[in-house]
């Protein structure tokens, strides 16, 4: 084996190790591609799954407190059913016992329109309010008349009078009591309507949303998150980082945020969305989920966010692609090591196999070859054991066969000598026949004479007859231009038929606004045009085949006389044939013998002599190759 090429167990390792490297190569990339996006998308949905699992939690709450002065509002819009005085006593009991039972109101109170609890008050405004807050550990109550006035008004009283509506008030701090000093709050409100669904006053109910950061800090998707609640003024009311609760939440961004102000803020506040930016400050970027807060069906323009950076929700897949990777190169090199045994396994009985086809090539019949395996390299040993043995008993007939040969060309020799002493009695035999045809000379030229009379007469006829074959060559041609022809007509009539099938299709189809029909006719009547043009010219072609065929009738007419001359001649060349035939016979016989003798003799001596000749050269030449191989116990 030369050095310039790879042996068939490098070639095994290199081919089957390539490939699979490259398919894992490519497996590996997809699957890392699919996991990381698969990955993403996943943490993406756990992010927007907290921030709306938080969103519901938040709604819940505010739910229940709007449900309470729901419930309020429903007994106030009874006034008008009670007397002033049992009216305020009623009142002030349902507004104290709701207020002791929710601690965690910081205020609870009504607003009464004074024209609705005083029908001849005719001014814009004014206003009634009782409510009640906590002074040093006790519920306290204070009632006022405000706003009597008809200035256009802008206070939150006026703007819920205004849209007659439920309210969640922006986050504010109240500086009215010691106890509310400082607490970011915000007011439940809820209109009070007539019959007729006016605007006669309102409920309301102040609460801390100083626990609102207690649960924002429970929102944890990854550990770096970051989760806030925004109102509608965008202001803070809750965030991770305590510090900003209560601050303008624009300002709170890097100057240069414009991606999160322009996504967030380009549309209602209070819409759901998502959306990744990069933040300034520390030129990270992070997913940011928005979910809107509800109270009921009411839009409250309140919404939650959670922010996550977006290398911390790839971390777990930057992590399972790390050990898809280790376990992806364990398992390729545990691949190339497997690969190579089985490539040893597979060219270990082929190089056998070589070596002994290799041993064969030497003319050595003698090697043998041990493979013992129930497979295709299994059956090409046995087919390379079994060939041996036939060589070795081929050759050993071809030996024997040699040395006859080299005697029966001793004898071949022989016999062309033989042949030699034939060749010679065949001269005396072709004396004789040459005293023969002396005699048949006269008798011969007779004949030749009326052969020469006979040849003119049979030109002349065969003129004719060559003038009358043209004209039946082109009889015949006409003829096949005439088949021509009609095998297009035929062939128009097929296409014609199908035409008419079509157009049955289409009329069938469409019924009678087919516009698929008038096309079909149109192709029929062109079709039609074209077969009767292919019938003239047949008409044509079939009265030139008359006239022609006229003509070659007409040749043969002259051609009779010429023949009747010829058979007269004929008649003579036949007497003379008659006198010929006794001399003839025995030429002939006497031709024949020397022939056959002539011919045997001239094949087998010019055979044999080769023969004999190349048989010799040729046992010689076989007693060299055979001494090429080496069978046991021969020499």
């Amino acid at each position: 084996m030369s050095r310039g090429r790879f042996n068939l167990k490098l070639k095994l390792n290199v081919y089957i190790l390539t490939a699979a490297t490259i398919i894992y190569g490519i497996t590996f990339g997809y699957i890392s591609y699919r996991l990381k996006e698969i990955t993403y998308r996943n943490s993406v949905e756990i992010v927007k799954g907290s921030s709306r699992e938080y969103q519901n939690k938040i709604s819940a709450e505010l739910n229940v407190m709007m449900e309470s002065a729901r419930t309020m509002k429903n007994s106030f819009e009874s006034y008008q059913k009670l007397d002033q005085k049992n009216r305020d006593i009623f009142y002030d009991n349902l507004l104290t016992s709701n207020f002791a039972k929710h601690p965690e109101y910081l205020s609870i109170g009504v607003y009464w329109e004074l024209k609705a609890l005083d029908k001849t008050y005719r001014k814009k405004n004014g206003r009634f309010w009782n409510g009640f807050f906590r002074e040093g550990g006790k519920i306290v109550n204070q009632k006022a008349i405000e706003d009597t006035t008809n200035q256009e008004l802008t206070s939150t009283y006026y703007q819920v009078r205004k849209m007659n509506k439920e309210t969640i008030v922006n986050p504010y701090y109240d500086q009215s009591t010691k106890e509310m000093r400082g607490i970011l709050m915000t007011s439940m409100l809820t209109p009070i309507q007539n019959e007729g669904g006016q605007f006669v006053g309102m409920v309301g109910i102040d609460i801390s949303l100083s626990h609102m950061n207690q649960l924002i800090s429970s929102i944890k998707p990854y550990n770096e998150a970051v989760s806030y609640i925004i109102s509608e003024n965008r202001i803070v009311v809750a965030h991770t980082n305590t510090s900003l609760t209560g601050q303008n939440f624009i300002s709170s961004l890097a100057a240069d945020s414009t991606v999160f102000k322009n996504e967030a803020f380009a549309d209602n506040l209070g819409a759901n969305k998502s959306f990744t930016y990069k933040n300034s400050s520390n030129g990270e970027e992070y997913f940011v989920s928005f979910e809107p807060i509800m109270i009921g069906n009411i839009n409250t323009n309140w919404i939650i966010g959670v922010e996550v950076p977006t290398k911390v929700i790839l971390n777990e897949a930057q992590k399972v692609l790390a050990n898809t990777a280790l376990t992806g190169v364990l398992g390729l090199i545990l691949l190339y090591i497997i690969i190579y045994f089985i490539a040893g396994m597979i060219s270990a009985p082929i190089v056998k196999g070589v070596k002994f086809a290799q041993t064969i090539s030497t003319g050595n019949l003698n090697s043998t070859l041990d493979i013992q395996q129930n497979d295709e390299i299994g059956d090409l040993a046995q087919s390379l054991s079994m060939m041996a043995s036939k060589l070795t008993t081929i050759m050993g007939e071809i030996i024997q066969s040699s040395d006859v040969i080299a005697e029966s060309s001793l004898e071949l020799l022989d016999s062309s000598v033989k042949l030699a002493d034939g060749a010679n009695n065949q001269a005396s035999s072709a004396e004789e026949i040459s005293t023969s045809m002396e005699l048949m000379l006269a008798r011969i030229q007779q004949n030749t004479l009326n052969a020469r009379e006979t040849e003119k007469i049979a030109i002349k006829a065969a003129l004719g007859m060559q003038e009358g074959n043209e004209s039946t060559k082109a009889l015949i041609q006409s003829m096949n231009n005439i088949i021509r022809k009609i095998s297009i007509i035929g062939e128009i009539a097929k296409q014609t038929n199908l035409l008419a099938i079509n157009a049955s299709i289409e009329a069938s189809r469409y019924g009678i606004q087919g516009k698929g029909f008038s096309v079909v006719a149109a192709e029929i009547k062109k079709l039609a045009e074209k077969s009767q043009l292919a019938a003239k010219e047949i008409n044509e072609l079939s009265s030139q085949g008359i006239l022609q065929a006229r003509e070659t009738g007409a040749k043969l007419m002259e051609i009779i006389p010429d023949i009747e001359q010829t058979a007269r001649l004929v008649k003579q060349i036949s007497a003379s044939s008659l006198e010929q035939e006794v001399s003839s016979e025995e030429i002939n016989q006497g031709i024949q013998q020397l022939n056959m003798v002539t011919q045997q003799n001239a094949e087998s001596s010019f055979e044999l002599s080769i023969n004999s000749k190349s048989i010799s050269g040729q046992a010689r030449n076989l007693k060299k190759l055979i001494s090429y191989f080496k069978i046991e116990g021969s020499n």
